[in-house]
């Protein structure tokens, strides 16, 4: 392609920004309009698309949704590290380089230059110090840059194998108030406003390099340090400002009662909590301070708005003349919505998955203000249109891709090039919907969302508290993480508008359909059993899938989606039609991969998962050795099998007289047991008639 008036492209995105819900007060509204002026640039000149969705949630997934164009099932990365799941957990699941093409794939491919600096949180690119055995930091929790660092990552190029230079690490992530958006948002904006004014200074005295036309992403963190409110709520690093928000009122939903819902969402909002530290503790600091933590949430979007503002000014004051910027989120906030959620997991409500997505273009195709209103949009949209808004082919890059890349699929999403021009609503965009078998005639397009993200198992079960004083392997009780009990950890869903002619009932209106469901292929040991609850009793496992659980909600009549019209039987045919709608872009946006990456199995670093054996236990142990039962062995083994599993059958089944049943006696389990697990090996227990038997044979009591 020709690079002459090509476009230069920008991307500026932020983590956990949601789009403004319809609750919001009209005072907010004049606060935003006022304070966060970075913002309301990109509102003033482009095209807003009010009903955009994110394809997955949480941070780790969507990001890679965002960037490759494709759902989590063709992309691999299902999985968030940071609570349960730390960066190198077995059932993490990074961005595999050579797999999937990013969005840097393309331009470059096109004959763009692309830089990303920002938080990546696509896979683990931290430089690591051999000394530490912790990340290597660029700057102090002060703010102060530490030039030596910020060239290391440089020098190493972290991200080329994704088709991205220039990103300065670590991953503004976790904890470290070094790592908090307040400091690293700031030192961001200074680096990608620098290397703007590089670009351009060059591009003004002629460099030919300098005049290629550019893909930049700016990732800022704000407002995700509000995931750190319960450490800030004693000792927050803000004072009073004038950028302050009003007080911002409970959602309409919070005092919901979730009864009507599947029952993940009151499972994961009973042991969110302990992701932090003992429950109790964590849920009285949200509850009773939940006015301050609605506040902090807004003001972090005014922090963030500077840096924001800093890098659109560089691309439009005297910078690029023909530009395509883009504003957008990862993910969005519940915030304390419906019956006291939060965060962004084990739903698919539109505080989480719906976020500001607004697109302006500069120079002679320049956008004016608009507003996209009722058309739903994806951020699988993303690569097909600003492929589209750089006249790059998308067919012949993808021909030219596939040569290098594993997993090359059609794009899902669709071009919003029309959408731009046009303004409104009604512009046709190339949908790849397939026709309805039920009606003849093509379907109103639908936006598919999905994710499995079980953030709070992983090998891990220590919260954040535990870490904090190095307790990790030995946290117990309220120290503990605690599973969502007894649901899946699945969700997808579709929003879509239905007219009277696709089905009765539709009414011309939006709606969104979730499934809640269970799939043995993620178990915790895949098609096995899955960790089903965990608590001072010790884990608990099933083996037998749980049945799906609906929502269905009608946006434009219920736009706070209170209530579940799944059972209603008045719209027995427009359930029916959305069902075969699911499973149609199912099937469309989730193409099989070409080399199939299994879920692998859970591996708790606590050593093995049961209690210590009471005393009694122990001392019978000791006389029955003594007595010569399970005498020394003359010969032992005295290897190192640490990270080898053992797997000891029992073929004696009977009932114990103690407790309840069983299936075997646990003094045949004795000796093979002890002899695997003192080699350091994971020892299984199970049983010919199938299964893992949940027996501690240390206490002669079933779990």
């Amino acid at each position: 392609m020709s690079l002459a008036n090509t476009p230069d492209v920008v991307i500026i995105l932020t983590d956990e920004e949601r789009a403004i819900p319809p609750y919001e007060s009209e005072q907010v509204k004049q606060w935003r309009r006022n304070t966060l002026t970075g913002r309301e640039w990109f509102d003033d000149n482009g095209v807003s698309f009010d009903r955009h969705y994110t394809g997955s949630l949480a941070c780790v997934p969507s990001r890679p949704t965002l960037f490759t164009g494709q759902y989590p099932d063709v992309h691999g990365v299902t999985q968030t590290d940071g609570l349960a799941k730390l960066a190198g957990d077995s059932r993490m699941r990074w961005l595999k380089p050579g797999e999937v093409p990013t969005l840097g794939h393309w331009f470059r491919a096109a004959g763009y230059d692309t830089h990303y600096d920002g938080k990546w949180h696509i896979s683990h690119e931290d430089l690591m110090d051999p000394l530490t055995g912790k990340a290597v930091a660029t700057n102090t929790k002060e703010g102060e840059i530490l030039p030596a660092a910020v060239r290391a990552y440089v020098d190493a190029d972290q991200l080329d194998k994704f088709g991205f230079s220039g990103w300065v690490g670590p991953e503004p992530h976790g904890a470290d108030h070094a790592n908090c958006g307040l400091v690293r948002d700031p030192l961001i904006a200074e680096r990608v406003v620098a290397w703007l004014e590089n670009r351009y200074q060059r591009r003004r005295a002629g460099d030919l390099d300098a005049l290629r036309p550019f893909l930049l992403v700016a990732s800022f963190v704000n407002p995700h340090d509000i995931v750190l409110f319960p450490a800030w709520v004693r000792s927050s690093p803000l004072s009073e400002s004038p950028m302050d928000p009003p007080h911002i009122p409970e959602a309409p939903t919070a005092a919901e009662d979730l009864q009507s819902k599947p029952a993940a969402q009151i499972a994961y909002r009973e042991a969110y909590y302990s992701a932090y530290g003992p429950p109790a503790a964590v849920e009285r600091i949200y509850r009773s301070n939940a006015q301050q933590y609605r506040d902090l949430y807004y003001r972090l979007h005014a922090e963030g708005d500077g840096p924001i503002d800093r890098v659109r000014k560089a691309v439009t004051e005297n910078g690029s003349e023909n530009a395509v910027l883009v504003r957008s989120s990862d993910h969005g906030e519940l915030l304390g919505a419906h019956g006291g959620l939060h965060q962004k997991w084990f739903n698919l409500y539109d505080e989480g998955t719906r976020v500001p997505f607004t697109i302006v273009r500069t120079g002679a195709e320049a956008t004016s203000a608009a507003r996209i209103s009722h058309t739903p949009t994806s951020h699988v949209d993303l690569i097909p249109t600003l492929l589209a808004a750089a006249g790059i082919n998308q067919a012949k890059i993808s021909a030219e891709l596939a040569l290098s890349f594993t997993e090359v699929h059609p794009l899902p999403g669709r071009d919003l090039t029309p959408l731009l021009s046009s303004g409104t609503d009604s512009a046709s965009t190339d949908s790849a919907s397939t026709d309805s078998a039920s009606t003849g005639s093509a379907p109103s397009h639908a936006v598919y969302l999905m994710t499995r993200d079980n953030v709070l198992e992983g090998d891990s079960s220590a919260s954040g508290f535990a870490r904090r004083f190095g307790i990790e392997e030995s946290a117990r009780g309220p120290l503990a993480i605690s599973v969502p009990a007894y649901v899946g950890a699945n969700f997808e869903g579709i929003v879509t508008t239905v007219t009277e002619q696709e089905c009765s009932g539709g009414v011309g209106q939006i709606w969104k359909l979730v499934r809640s469901f269970d799939d043995p292929t993620t178990w915790t040991t895949p098609g096995v059993r899955q960790l089903s609850a965990s608590g001072p009793g010790g884990p608990t496992y099933r083996t037998d899938p749980l049945a799906d659980q609906w929502e269905l909600y009608n946006l434009d009549a219920d736009p706070i989606e209170a209530l579940n019209r799944w059972g209603d039987a008045d719209i027995a045919l427009l359930r029916e039609h959305l069902c075969a709608r699911l499973d149609e872009e199912r099937a469309r946006c989730v193409p099989e991969r070409n080399n199939p990456w299994m879920y692998a199995e859970r591996h708790p670093n606590s050593g093995p998962e049961m209690k210590k054996p009471p005393l009694p236990a122990r001392l019978i142990r000791s006389a029955i050795h003594k007595i010569g039962m399970h005498p020394d062995d003359p010969t032992p083994f005295t290897g190192d099998l640490k990270g080898l599993r053992a797997l000891v059958v029992c073929t004696n089944h009977a009932t114990l007289d103690i407790g309840k049943a069983t299936g075997v006696y646990s003094s045949e389990m004795t000796a093979p047991y002890y002899a695997f697990l003192d080699a350091g090996m994971r020892v299984d227990l199970a049983s010919p008639l199938g299964g893992i038997i949940p027996v501690d044979p240390q206490s002669l009591v079933p779990v």
